[in-house]
């Protein structure tokens, strides 16, 4: 009889906390992604991602090109005091306009300069790198039409510390896919700091809303 009690009680103890970490989960997802300000992350809005880590840890993400492939172009990390070009998110669930944490969003850079590829600017996981043994975000990426067809187009975005947030690329806009689950970090190569999945923590980042009529300083 007492092991019987004991039994249940145990039961109900598991249900309690596995239901609480369920909610905890559904309600950080909830939660919307805060720029820099404190402000919701909205879709169709121009921020910099800018590194958390400042002084050493860099600047902005933007558009970079690949010595061994010109074409399209890649996600870079530019020097400390650079905020890199501005991006837009664009969430599955066209219904709502807020950023929110574990969604699968599109990222999409919108350079000031006229682009030098004729491939899109919305970023995507590239096929894996027997060279470096990576797997590169780049860009070339569809916007929209979530599916098996557009899986390497969707990312995340996940709390990271006290103030930054970090990218991952863990796909469920197809349920029946198996697919990569990763953070995103930053790695050299070819004398450029570049965003790949990583095997570790990804890298925090900040939002900082792009204000109007910013000229993009264009890097040669």
């Amino acid at each position: 009889m007492k092991t019987t009690t004991t039994l249940v009680f145990l039961l109900f103890v598991f249900s309690i906390t596995k239901s609480s970490h369920l909610f905890g989960v559904a309600n950080a997802a909830n939660k919307p992604v805060l720029d820099i300000d404190g402000e919701e992350l909205r879709t169709g809005v121009q921020y910099y991602v800018v590194s958390a880590i400042w002084g050493a840890g860099g600047g902005g993400l933007a558009l970079g090109r690949s010595n061994k492939q010109p074409c399209p172009e890649i996600v870079v990390q530019r020097r400390s005091g650079d905020d890199g070009i501005p991006v837009t998110f664009s969430n599955v669930d066209t219904n709502d306009n807020i950023v929110r944490p574990l969604s699968d969003v599109n990222i999409e850079f919108l350079p000031i300069r006229p682009k030098l590829c004729s491939t899109s600017t919305v970023w995507k996981l590239d096929n894996y790198d027997n060279s470096t043994g990576k797997w590169w975000v780049t860009t070339d990426g569809v916007k929209g039409n979530p599916g098996p067809n557009t899986l390497t187009s969707w990312f995340k975005i996940e709390k990271s510390g006290g103030l930054g947030y970090k990218f991952s690329y863990c796909p469920s806009v197809c349920q029946s896919c198996t697919t990569l689950c990763s953070d995103i970090g930053r790695y050299g190569d070819d004398g450029q700091v570049r965003l790949a999945l990583s095997n570790d923590q990804g890298w925090p980042f900040i939002f900082k809303k792009a204000a109007r009529g910013i000229q993009q300083v264009v890097q040669t």
